[in-house]
């Protein structure tokens, strides 16, 4: 071996002798006598030519993916080299092939001399998840007995005890996991053989083993990672193997062929292994590589490794175009969504979709309230969500739907399970998810809320919003006596004159980032109760809001007059004011002047007469007859706190005659709860609407006492 050198500047057109060493970080571009560059670009790689190797932690230390020809490094092999008591795994680390780079043909020397395995010795190699280097909970394990057989660097991976490490073990053990890929770092190259086209193979004579991987899919064939300007990104390469996992007696697996691979000439049509010559991509069309089609595959759970591997196959055979890529993508997800799909996190007791919004619904709002109720089956559905904060179950999600959270932030993350990524107006499941907790949470809260009115007023639906009119007690005519063969005699419906119409009532509650970024659980508890309860609060508004407003009657007259005979003198609660009450609601009438039977069954006041209602109401013993109270047993008390003065009513049961009747919406009779993409905030609204409306449809069923 040569003695080591930068490469000159200005040498790039004439021939480099074989056993040159240099110590870029990548070996020098050579220009081919057909493709001579511009003095700018000359100028680029003779700066190319003089660069020093990075140092360790340099910012020129950057994972380059290793490129191989498919089938040259796959392993056939068995996980009979799993130690489930040492929870170990030996592997085939490298096998040093010649590859083809951007400009140049690369091999790894497999020796003593060439490989730096300081960070195995020291015990800081990691195993990673896919050379993520951002997160302690990349980290599956570390590599350790790093060795040399048969040519091949061969090493054992060691699984930590974390649960990320304990369910890479599971899945490795299987078989189900298989391809391994290092990062490593080139210090110092030799040129080993230049071909008749000038096409340089450099060997890399001095390399630093950086990390170890667990990756889903193997490397691309070809595809090197570019820099802007087109040339290759120097630094860290990664290779990729299979896992070496039967070896008997140690014997490593059979080396590769040590002769670095002929440059392929130029335009002509490329040659796969068997011989057979492949079409290159149509004219005007950007040939998709090996790594395209692994990202976008390992981006869906619905396409996976198997339908990478095969695509990648037949684009070697075939080269796709990107219209042909996007075209067999779609035809593999439409094909998938066709078939019944079983989430095993989940469970099987519908569809994907369905069991996971149940999921985290029912997740959250046990975190806001562990005292709600929901069926045992749901509850231990959403087990493993559980305990997970806002923001782990938005990862958990885009993880559940093939979505990489590597390199997002916190926003970002939100952002994406929400359902606002790239500009996207639709609601994901997620999103979707929280805000049925939130409407659920809404409803409930709705329902339980008390209202006093209940016993009082009469509840109906309305299909629109136009006005209705109202028909009161004695608007049907008297049925009149009809002699023997004598007609039947038409009578007139007359209404009161009055009329009602349905209102819209609603808020808006807004899931954003920030509310899943600081895990607020009262967005799920207290918020939506809170809007349950206004909900409800808002109906007994609109019905205690027309007694006590007393408005004026369809016959001109306020609700509450001497003209209705329903308004009492001034006076407290007794025996005396009561009776007087019970009598003039017997003596009122219908519209025609029948006679109708009235009687009071509830006696309201607000909380100034609470006290003196319940006494009267209370049963004593009476020594003298003058003494009973008839109404003990006869009169229910409703205390309505929105009665604020010491007046107080009698109310005849809503079953015997009309008094207030409250509707709503037809096909809506509660709180209705809507969820859209917000545009004005950086989230998802939910929306809690109210169709309703109130109306007096008859005084003769009320009397009011002004109190003392």
């Amino acid at each position: 071996m040569s003695k080591s050198e930068p490469a000159p500047q200005g040498a790039a057109d004439e021939p480099r002798p074989e056993g040159r060493v240099v110590t870029t970080p990548l070996p020098p571009a050579k220009r081919g006598k057909k493709a001579l560059l511009v003095g700018a670009a000359a100028a680029a790689i003779a700066g190319l030519l003089t660069r020093n190797a990075p140092e360790q932690g340099d910012l020129q230390e950057r994972r380059q993916p290793q490129a191989n020809g498919r089938g040259t490094r796959d392993l056939s092999l068995t996980p009979e080299s799993y130690d489930a008591t040492a929870r170990t795994v030996e592997a085939v680390l490298s096998a040093g092939t010649a590859v083809r780079r951007f400009y140049f043909t690369e091999e790894l020397e497999i020796s003593d001399a060439a490989i730096d395995l300081g960070r195995v010795g020291a015990g800081i190699c990691p195993l990673l998840d896919t050379h993520n280097q951002g997160r302690l909970g990349d980290v599956l394990g570390r590599i350790t007995n790093v060795r040399i057989e048969g040519g091949q660097l061969i090493g054992t991976l060691e699984f930590a005890d974390t649960d990320a490490g304990r369910a890479i073990e599971a899945r490795v053990a299987s078989g189900e996991l298989r391809a391994i890929s290092i990062g490593y770092r080139v210090t110092k190259w030799q040129i080993t053989a230049t071909d008749e086209n000038d096409h340089e193979t450099w060997r890399a004579v001095a390399w630093e083993l950086l990390e170890a991987s667990l990756v889903p899919v193997p490397a691309d064939p070809n595809a090197v990672v570019r820099s802007a300007s087109g040339t290759p990104q120097h630094g860290t390469t990664q290779e990729e193997d299979d896992m070496r996992r039967n070896l008997p007696g140690g014997a490593a697996a059979a080396a590769p062929s040590a002769a670095a691979p002929a440059a392929p000439a130029a335009p002509a049509p490329v040659g796969d292994q068997g011989g057979a010559a492949r079409a290159e991509p149509p004219s005007g069309s950007v040939r998709i590589t090996a790594r395209q089609i692994r990202e976008r595959c390992a981006r869906s759970t619905d396409l996976g490794s198997d339908f990478a591997l095969d695509l990648i196959g037949r684009n070697e055979e075939n080269p796709l175009s990107e219209a042909e890529f996007e075209r067999a993508i779609s035809d593999r997800l439409l094909g998938q969504r066709e078939q019944p799909r079983i989430d095993v996190r989940v469970g099987a007791a519908g569809t994907d979709s369905e069991d996971y919004r149940r999921a985290v619904e029912v997740a959250v709002t046990l975190r806001a309230d562990p005292s709600a109720r929901f069926d045992p089956a749901d509850v231990e559905r959403a087990r493993e969500l559980r305990g997970l904060t806002l923001m782990e179950m938005s990862r958990d999600y885009l993880q559940r739907t093939g979505i990489s959270t590597a390199g997002m932030g916190r926003l970002d993350i939100a952002g994406a399970a929400l359902g606002l990524r790239y500009g996207a107006h639709t609601t994901s499941d997620f999103a979707n998810a929280l805000s049925s907790a939130t409407g659920k949470r809404v409803r409930q809260a709705y329902l339980a809320a008390p209202q006093t009115f209940g016993p009082l007023v009469m509840t109906g639906t309305l299909p629109d919003f136009k006005p209705t009119n109202i028909i009161g007690l004695g608007d049907a005519p008297q049925l009149l006596l009809v002699q023997e063969n004598a007609e039947f005699t038409y009578g007139a419906m007359a209404d009161t004159g009055m009329s009602y119409r349905l209102q819209t009532y609603g808020r808006i509650i807004a899931i954003t980032r920030q509310a899943i970024i600081n895990d607020d659980k009262r967005l799920f508890a207290r918020v939506p109760d809170k809007f349950g309860y206004k909900a409800r609060d808002l109906e007994s508004d609109l019905v205690w809001g027309l007694v006590l407003s007393n408005p004026t009657m369809g016959d001109g007259f306020a609700l509450f007059s001497a003209q209705h005979g329903n308004l009492g003198t001034a006076a407290d609660i007794n025996v005396d004011s009561v009776t007087a009450g019970r009598t003039a609601m017997g003596q009122q009438k219908s519209v025609e002047g029948g006679f109708i039977i009235v009687r009071p069954a509830y006696l309201v006041v607000g909380p100034l007469m609470e006290t003196k209602a319940e006494q009267f109401l209370t049963a004593v013993a009476a020594t003298q007859t003058a003494n009973v109270n008839p109404f003990v047993g006869s009169l229910q008390l409703i205390v309505e706190p929105r009665i604020t003065d010491k007046s107080w009513y009698l109310f005849a049961d809503k079953a015997a005659i009309d008094t207030i009747e409250l509707s709503h919406l037809e096909g809506q009779e509660d709180v209705f709860i809507e969820t859209q993409p917000g545009f004005d905030v950086d989230g998802v609204k939910t929306k809690a609407r109210l169709d309703v409306g109130a109306a007096i449809v008859d005084y003769r069923g009320m009397y009011k006492n002004p109190g003392l």
